[in-house]
């Protein structure tokens, strides 16, 4: 007599995209990806009203890090720093990218705070 209970299909469990995700992902990724993500929709959000981010957006997309055998919790502190390094000299540009890299720099924070409130408001997308 066979059982009426599969043990695969009572077990299994389909993860949502997001859940997926997040397994395995350090504090450290976590944070990088999330200004990278917040920097990216700022941009496209208000590129139309503000042609100077145009610079930010080629700066950003032209952004790249090669730190060869650093573990997450030295490489993305790094990556953070060498970004915010890389669009620096765009500061004098407009005020608005000025304020998106102040806002960016309370995230970049908190690499060494991981308690320290992070911006959230209008001028660089959640």
């Amino acid at each position: 007599m066979r059982d009426d209970f599969d043990y695969e299909d009572e077990f299994s469990h389909d993860f949502d995209e997001e859940e997926d995700d997040d397994l395995g992902m350090t504090f450290e990724e976590d944070l990088y990806l999330m200004i990278r993500e917040r920097l990216r929709d700022t941009i496209q959000e208000f590129k139309p009203k503000y042609p100077s981010l145009k610079k930010l957006e080629s700066a950003v997309s032209s952004f790249k890090v090669n730190a060869k055998n650093t573990d997450d919790s030295k490489f993305y502190p790094l990556a953070a720093k060498l970004l915010s390094e890389h669009i620096k000299p765009l500061l004098e540009e407009s005020e608005e990218i000025q304020e998106i890299y102040d806002n960016m720099q309370l995230d970049v924070a908190r690499f060494k705070n991981q308690r320290a409130h992070g911006f959230e408001g209008e001028f660089y997308l959640t």
